[in-house]
């Protein structure tokens, strides 16, 4: 059971238990046993009203202002360089772990061209920074600590690799004059306490085509505020006992605040570890979903997926495909659908694009075969989740569907709003009351 800890004399006894206890899994059982209420009064958390609260809440849990000077380690420098931590821990499933989510980032920047520029911010033991200069990239690691900086220098000696080491915070960011392919957060952006004004700064920090990798924030559904501390036991540690900044995000908010600064938002959600949960943000203009049809999130009712594709054969009346059901935000896009032209085609039905649990329609418009593509535009008013682009065969179909591409679309928004008026009419009579 969750002890609700009402006063900082209760706090500081916990933390003290907190402390006394030497083994790792020990000590995460009793984080796991106390926590703190509070709401914000302020109601826009991109307000400075908002900020203000909660830069309040942490004087009165720290008794002191807010500085990025806090944000300070003390850790034995000879011993870290020798063996840093995860290993330090001696604990296999915080190796593994860590492993994992390092392992996860480097995937995601499996497009950066070799010798391409990574700039990342909070490195810390320098474990992600080390993988990324040993990958071949050129890295900058901007650091508050400067324990930190000097280890990371040392393992970059030891291990024969180039790494420039910045001692700085995160507005470092707002001096860069030559922009970066990628900008990498790993358990660090939620230590900023201000993170408009840095997402704000990014933009010129990275070049076009590039993006940003967060990786292990807590950022999440169940989050009970916009943003805010974090008021579970560990953070109620770190921020009482080291001062340190210990924010976290609602999902929801967290896109909006991407996404109103013109970044998409993707998460890649780890199946194995929470660390390993990688949100990856492209500027909207550059964004394209590209994924092939035997991918298992799309769906093939009656079709059958191959290595080849989604293989449609003699479907005389029916859905044939859907997918990718992703998340994507407002704006101007087109769906893609590739075909394989080497392929036998015939056929005719009706290609729409909708999302959400309940199928909401966005557009549809006639799909004739033979073609190398099936085309949808469509508006997004508002970001949505489970955006799917699907089939219905009308008439005999015999197809095979390659790819799905999400696109942004340049069409004229006057010409797209009297195509989907247009396609919209055409639809079917039977369709229409087959699909309600």
């Amino acid at each position: 059971m969750v002890r609700v800890i009402g006063s900082l004399e209760e706090l500081d006894e916990k933390i003290a238990e907190c402390e006394a206890t030497l083994s790792m899994s020990d000590r995460q059982r009793l984080f796991s046993s106390f926590a703190m209420q509070w709401s914000p009064q302020s109601k826009d958390p991109f307000s400075s009203e908002y900020r203000d609260e909660q830069l309040s809440l942490y004087r009165r849990i720290t008794g002191k202002k807010y500085d990025v000077a806090h944000e300070v380690s003390n850790f034995d420098l000879d011993a870290a360089t020798a063996r840093p931590f995860p290993y330090a821990s001696l604990d296999p499933e915080t190796v593994g772990t860590q492993t994992i989510a390092v392992g996860t980032i480097l995937r995601k920047l499996a497009d950066v061209p070799r010798g391409g520029r990574i700039l990342e911010f909070g490195p810390g033991w320098g474990n992600t920074t080390l993988a990324m200069a040993l990958t071949g990239y050129r890295v900058t690691a901007v650091d508050i600590e400067e324990k930190f900086c000097e280890l990371i220098r040392r393992r970059a000696t030891q291990n024969e690799v180039d790494i420039e080491v910045i001692n700085g915070d995160f507005m470092w960011a707002e001096t860069v004059t030559e922009p970066y392919d990628a900008v990498v957060f790993f358990e660090c952006f939620h230590h900023c306490d201000d993170h408009m004004r840095l997402l704000r700064a990014l933009d010129k920090v990275i070049k076009p085509g590039g993006r940003i990798i967060f990786a292990g924030e807590p950022i999440g559904p169940a989050f009970p505020m916009p943003w805010g501390l974090r008021l579970d036991g560990e953070a109620l540690w770190a921020i009482r006992s080291r001062g340190w900044l210990e924010l976290g995000f609602n999902d929801r908010y967290f896109r909006n605040a991407l996404e109103s600064l013109g970044w998409t938002v993707t998460l890649h959600e780890s199946g194995e570890t929470f660390i390993a949960n990688v949100w990856e943000c492209r500027r909207l203009a550059e964004y394209t979903i590209e994924i092939p049809a035997n991918d298992p999130q799309i769906g093939a009712p009656q079709a059958s997926q191959t290595e080849r594709g989604i293989v449609v054969e003699d479907l005389v009346k029916g859905w044939a495909f859907c997918g990718p059901f992703c998340h994507l935000p407002k704006g101007r896009w087109r769906g893609i659908v590739k075909l394989d032209t080497t392929a036998e085609q015939w056929g005719f039905g009706v290609l729409e694009v909708c999302h959400g649990k309940s199928a909401t329609v966005l557009n549809s418009v006639d799909a004739r075969l033979p073609s190398e593509t099936f085309e949808i535009a469509f508006d997004l008013a508002e970001p949505v989740d489970k955006l799917q682009i699907r089939f219905f065969a009308s008439k005999r179909s015999t197809f095979i569907v390659s790819s799905f591409v999400i696109m942004p679309d340049n069409t004229p928004p006057h010409e797209a709003e009297d195509h989907s008026q247009q396609s919209n009419e055409r639809r079917p009579s039977w369709f229409r009351l087959l699909v309600r």
